[in-house]
């Protein structure tokens, strides 16, 4: 096989990896009765700590306004909090509340559960394997991140 095939193999083999743990997580998410847009404003609140409404609008690639409507229904939900930012007293932070950390821990815990249970199916040797490949993706990932911030 050549680089372009094993690439192509590798992506492929990712996407029916995230698929099957996607699978055991979707149930979970479908059950809280919230959007997409609202679940990723929540991961990316989370992954931050806090956010203000125009990072949030950047990343989620929507206008503020919009953000605005996502973001009300998660604080009606008690699921996001917004606060005045201390440093600029016109600028509010928005962090999630106790429950949408409990939510947001429980998706990643069942993620992990998943993962461990794929993983346990391996010898110690295959789990070496895997192991020394996520390193090397790793590393590649880290490499291309160096020659973003160039």
């Amino acid at each position: 096989m050549d680089r372009a095939e094993l690439t192509k193999e590798i992506i492929e083999l990712q996407r029916q990896i995230n698929r099957d743990i996607r699978q055991h997580t979707l149930e979970a998410w479908m059950g809280l009765n919230i959007t997409a847009p609202q679940l990723k404003t929540m991961f990316f609140i989370a992954d931050h700590g806090s956010t203000n409404f125009t990072k949030l609008a950047s990343a989620l690639g929507v206008t503020p306004p919009n953000v605005t409507g996502i973001v009300d229904r998660l604080v009606e939900h008690g699921l996001v909090s917004r606060q005045e930012n201390p440093e600029d007293r016109r600028m509010l932070m928005l962090h999630l509340t106790e429950k949408g950390k409990s939510i947001i821990a429980d998706l990643r815990e069942r993620r992990v559960s998943r993962m461990s249970k794929v993983l346990s199916s391996l010898s110690l040797e295959e789990l070496a394997i895997v192991a020394k490949g996520f390193n090397l993706l790793n590393r590649g990932a880290e490499l291309q991140r160096g020659k973003k911030r160039e």
